[in-house]
């Protein structure tokens, strides 16, 4: 999935020994919903803020479809997908995101339980799994 993103750079902790495919039976269709809080927000926050509005949790996969699907929208702002962390170097819980950096793509990782500016957006899903499909859904822009 990191190599179908085309990302001028991946952090190389984002491989498929850390982040597996768990999804052997073809693409999920998840409507992924972009939140921005604009404001200062902890992880925590976040996750507490969107339930009410009928949003869940990303999977780690759900970054990388939507990075490889909708490539132009993480050159806009920043997006974080707030799934289960992964465990890193130091016990650092990190989450994928996606950025531009001097103009090229970057798929990276930052620290789940740091705060997020007002420049971060975050992708949540809306509904439930929709089972096996061709593609990941467009991604709808929303703010709170």
């Amino acid at each position: 999935m990191v190599l179908a993103g085309n990302y001028g750079y991946a952090h190389s902790c984002v491989t498929s020994d850390n982040f597996p495919a768990r999804h052997a039976g073809g693409l999920r269709l998840r409507d992924i919903v972009l939140v921005d809080f604009g404001r200062e927000i902890t992880s925590a926050e976040a996750l507490t803020q969107a339930a009410p509005l009928g949003l869940e949790r990303p999977d780690y996969e759900d970054a990388l479809y939507f990075g490889v699907q909708h490539p132009q929208v993480q050159t806009e702002r920043p997006i974080v997908f707030l799934h289960d962390p992964w465990v890193g170097f130091f016990g650092r819980r990190d989450v994928l995101c996606l950025w531009t950096n001097a103009g090229r793509r970057e798929l990276g990782l930052e620290g789940f339980d740091d705060r997020w500016s007002a420049a971060h957006r975050f992708g949540f899903v809306q509904g439930a799994d929709k089972g096996p499909s061709a593609s990941l859904a467009p991604s709808a822009a929303g703010s709170t």
